[in-house]
């Protein structure tokens, strides 16, 4: 399957202000009634915009609810495409470029970020069958393994990382390794923060990293 083209960390989002606000009422909507919990009457009652102008920006209420839900994902994706960037121009030296992935590693278990996997995961699973909905989610998380990958290139032009790494692939494991979590997690006895950033630390040092 061909990857999606490079988007350079950016997403085209809605210009037309009457999409935006229909996105923004539906975004809050399921906030409070949750993904699937909400009607098309109450969309309109509470943008207070009509029937007709919500079919000329969108082909059905079907659509828009997936268009709802890439914003919202598109969000989560922006959040940590904005923490990276800004963690990673701070690194000087491939002892703050190994604080960068810690910082990484450890914002898996801030409290609001187990909500937050559970959302995403619940997200992809319902691509299956729907293939549009899946491009569309996939571009969104291309641009969050194409930002690391591009952090992992500029970590090894600088002598931080090994030269046989491939971005791609390490940006990959450094997203599997968080959003993994979300299998533990349903567990109801999830493991222990301190012995998961261990593992995951020893293997960036051993395999990830160039040893002195």
């Amino acid at each position: 399957m061909n990857n999606p083209p490079r988007s350079r960390g950016k997403s085209e989002r809605p210009a037309h202000p009457t999409k935006v606000a229909l996105l923004e009422t539906g975004r809050r909507l399921a906030e409070e009634h949750g993904l699937y919990g909400y009607t098309v009457e109450m969309l309109l009652d509470t943008s207070g915009i009509s029937k007709g102008s919500l079919y000329h920006h969108f082909a059905d209420f079907a659509d828009f609810v997936e268009s709802v839900q890439v914003e919202v994902y598109a969000e989560s994706v922006r959040v940590d495409i904005e923490n990276a960037r800004v963690a990673f121009a701070r690194a000087t030296s491939k002892a703050d470029f190994r604080r960068f992935i810690l910082a990484v590693v450890g914002s898996a278990f801030l409290p609001e970020r187990p909500d937050s996997r559970l959302l995403r995961a619940s997200m992809v699973g319902a691509t299956r069958g729907r293939e549009q909905y899946r491009a569309r989610l996939g571009a969104e998380q291309y641009r969050l393994r194409e930002l690391l990958a591009d952090l992992v290139t500029q970590a090894k032009a600088r002598g931080w990382v090994r030269p046989e790494i491939d971005p791609d692939t390490a940006s990959a494991f450094m997203l599997a390794y968080s959003f993994g979590l979300v299998v533990d997690e349903v567990t109801g006895h999830p493991v222990d923060p301190q012995g998961w950033q261990d593992l995951v630390m020893a293997f960036v040092d051993r395999v990830l990293l160039i040893q002195d």
